[in-house]
């Protein structure tokens, strides 16, 4: 495969995942790292801020901010963690969880509309590019030390 050819395959993943995640943050009314924050609490809740920031790629700072906003929308909770009261612990509010669940439950319902007219080999293509999306695009996470995310 040619550079301009990569180039113009990554450009149209990269725009067909735009627009899909652009959809959910105007249907839902929160922002695409809103959205994001509910998917990994969801996976591991409760977590450190420390954690989160970190997973996010963010400072700690922006990642408070960022709680701190959805606290006051209800969709989660922040409180001392007993073991280390250092740190804060956030976690989904049912609120949140009812939320996040509306969220999955439409990519679930969009993306299942969409494969049911895949052959057998274009849907394991599809799963087998999904379950390596990480590795062809370098960004597998490391883990950070106290990380409980898988």
């Amino acid at each position: 495969m040619t550079r301009p050819e990569l180039d113009g395959l990554l450009f149209n993943a990269l725009t067909a995942i735009y627009a899909f995640e652009r959809d959910k943050v105007k249907r839902f009314e929160l922002s695409y790292g809103q959205i994001y924050l509910l998917q990994l609490l969801r996976r591991q809740s409760p977590s450190r801020m420390s954690e989160i920031a970190y997973r996010m790629g963010m400072p700690i700072s922006t990642t408070t901010r960022i709680v701190a906003r959805m606290e006051r929308m209800q969709l989660l909770e922040r409180v001392t963690d007993e073991t280390d009261r250092r740190a804060i612990l956030v976690s989904l509010t049912d609120y949140g969880e009812k939320t996040v669940r509306a969220v999955e439950d439409h990519s679930f319902g969009v993306l299942s509309a969409n494969l049911k007219d895949f052959s057998e080999d274009e849907l394991d293509a599809f799963i087998t590019t999904a379950q390596c999306l990480d590795r062809i695009l370098g960004t597998r996470p490391k883990k950070s030390k106290d990380s409980k995310f898988k």
